[in-house]
C-alpha cells in the first residue's frame, strides 16, 4: 500500500516548534528519568513534559527525588504535587493570612508605605484603584481620580462607599448565604437580638431586602 500524501499545507510536527518538548528539555527528562531510575514509567515523563525547561532544569540541581514506595500516591502524582508547590512559592506570596491588598501589593511589587496608603483608603476609593490599576498609571494619581468617580447607586458592590475599604471590600469574597434582594423573616425571636444583628449584618453587606421579626413576648417585657 502506498503511502498517503501529506496533506498540503501540513507540516510535521517538530520538536522544537512550540507544541511538545524541545530538545533541551527532552534532554533534561531523560536526565531526570534515568537519574531516578523511572524510564519505563510513562505518567512520569508525561508530568516532565508539561514542564518549563527552568522548571526541569530546577528539578534536576535540586536533591528531589519522588517516593516509588508510596503507599498513597504514585511517583507520577507526587511529582506533580512537587512541581506545582514549587511554582506556587516562585509566584504568590509568602505563606500566612492574605487579602486583596496583600495580593495585589505583591502582584505589582508595592512597597510597605504604598500598602499602608492602600488600606486607610475607604470602600469606594480601594475598589476603584484594584479594579483600574495596570502599572501605567501612577497610583497616587489613580487615588486621586477616584475622588470624582460617579458611582451607580444600584449595584450591590458599591454600598457602603465610605465605610472601612479593606474591611468592606472582603465582605463581597465571602459566602453568601442570604439573597441580598430577599427579605427575611425571623419567627418567635424572644427579645429580637437576633434579629437586630442580623439587619445589622444586612445593613453592612449592603443589602436592600428587609428584616421581619416577631416574638411571643408581652409588649411590657420585650421593653
Amino acid at each position: 500500500m502506498e503511502d498517503e500524501e501529506e496533506e498540503p499545507g501540513k507540516k510535521k510536527r517538530k520538536l522544537d516548534d512550540g507544541l511538545g518538548p524541545g530538545v533541551a528539555e527532552q534532554a533534561k527528562i531523560q536526565y531526570l528519568l534515568t537519574k531516578w531510575n523511572l524510564q519505563s514509567d510513562a505518567i512520569v515523563k508525561h508530568v516532565l513534559e508539561d514542564l518549563p525547561l527552568k522548571e526541569l532544569e530546577d528539578l534536576a540541581n535540586s536533591g528531589y527525588v519522588p517516593d516509588k514506595f508510596n503507599a498513597m500516591k504514585s511517583a507520577a502524582e507526587l511529582l506533580a504535587r512537587h512541581a506545582a508547590e514549587c511554582r506556587e512559592r516562585k509566584t504568590l506570596p509568602g505563606g500566612g493570612p492574605l487579602d486583596a491588598i496583600s495580593t495585589f501589593k505583591f502582584r505589582w511589587k508595592l512597597d510597605a508605605d504604598t500598602e499602608k496608603v492602600l488600606r486607610g483608603l475607604s470602600h469606594a476609593h480601594l475598589r476603584h484603584v484594584l479594579t483600574e490599576y495596570n502599572g501605567t498609571v501612577p497610583l497616587q494619581d489613580l487615588i486621586a481620580d477616584a475622588e470624582s468617580v460617579e458611582l451607580d447607586e444600584d449595584l450591590t458592590e458599591n454600598a457602603l462607599p465610605d465605610a472601612p475599604g479593606m474591611q468592606t471590600y472582603s465582605r463581597f469574597g465571602r459566602l453568601e448565604l442570604i439573597d441580598p434582594l430577599a427579605d427575611c423573616a425571623v419567627f418567635g425571636d424572644a427579645n429580637l437580638t437576633f434579629a437586630v444583628k442580623l439587619a445589622r449584618h444586612r445593613k453592612a453587606l449592603g443589602h436592600v431586602g428587609r428584616v421581619i421579626a416577631t416574638t411571643f413576648e408581652e409588649l411590657d417585657t420585650l421593653r
